[in-house]
């Protein structure tokens, strides 16, 4: 039997607002794959599974959660951004989902925005009619000095253009934002930025991770000539109060629960926002710079553990 995971190598990502969903192989690796930061794809090029790999894989599926009393509500395609496959194929896949899986009323995916602007406001009504009805969508920053200096291939306003056009047509969505993006050079104007922008479009989880400098990433050869200049723990910290300050009336959950960051920590916009803050400043005033260096050594060091 095929292990259904295979192409993905010894890791593969699910975005946190899916961790109960059921994840469906689509795709490997990211059709852009040229992000400096980058290389949770781990070198994979990028390839769409084949409609016989994809049954076979749901069927498998279907024989794994067979014995569950509840089972799972919610799929999840699997890659990089496989929203980038053509509406035809996607509604395809959709409905192989759904013939499996009688019972998921949602189905999920990563997206690019440009992915998202390839498609007609037609085209997302199909979509979200057919029940995939949710996207994780990196957006990282706000800034555009960012957004070019790490290739993103994206523009602020386009990924607010893609946001806004989700919301018109239905669709929920997360927003993936990368702390430490900016490096020092940029760390204020990205800070400053993506708050901006957050405060102009309605995502329903605004998710907070902070930059790690993946060994095979491009941005490495940059780290290590100085280039680019990575923030400390308490730099990032600080990053993450100032744009949360700049957001103005959102009503999103912010979730900067992952693991990257130096501070753990969840609230609902705008209701929580002061305590969010409030929480933030006490962290830096109660742990010294010691404690904030030893405690990112110790999570690299139990990071394949947990």
């Amino acid at each position: 039997m095929t292990d259904i995971y295979s192409p993905y190598g010894q890791y593969y990502y699910v975005p946190m607002t899916q961790g109960g969903a059921i994840p469906v192989p689509v795709t490997v690796g990211c059709s852009w794959n040229r992000c400096l930061y980058c290389d949770l794809n781990h070198g994979n090029a990028f390839r769409v599974l084949s409609e016989e790999r994809i049954r076979e894989s749901l069927a498998q599926l279907k024989n794994r959660y067979s014995h569950l009393r509840i089972p799972p509500k919610k799929a999840l395609m699997m890659g990089g951004n496989p929203f980038c496959l053509s509406t035809e194929r996607l509604l395809s896949i959709a409905e192989e989902i759904r013939m499996a899986f009688p019972q998921v009323c949602s189905i999920s995916a990563f997206a690019r925005s440009d992915d998202i602007l390839r498609k007609s406001r037609e085209e997302l009504l199909a979509l979200r009619a057919a029940g995939m009805n949710e996207l994780s969508i990196g957006v990282e920053s706000g800034s555009d000095a960012v957004l070019e200096y790490h290739d993103k291939g994206e523009t602020a306003l386009q990924q607010i253009q893609a946001m806004q056009l989700l919301e018109e047509t239905g669709f929920n969505y997360s927003t993936y934002i990368m702390l430490g993006l900016g490096g020092r050079a940029l760390s204020q104007e990205h800070a400053i930025q993506t708050g901006r922008l957050l405060s102009v479009v309605k995502p329903n989880v605004i998710i907070v991770v902070t930059l790690v400098a993946f060994s095979n990433a491009p941005l490495v050869e940059r780290i290590r000539s100085k280039d680019f200049l990575r923030l400390s723990p308490r730099e990032s910290v600080q990053e993450q109060i100032r744009m949360l300050e700049e957001i103005e009336g959102s009503q999103s959950i912010y979730n900067a629960t992952h693991k990257t960051n130096a501070l753990l920590i969840k609230g609902k916009l705008p209701e929580q926002k002061a305590q969010l803050l409030s929480k933030m400043r006490e962290f830096l005033e109660t742990h010294s710079d010691r404690q904030l260096l030893a405690a990112e050594r110790r999570k690299w060091t139990r990071w394949d553990k947990e």
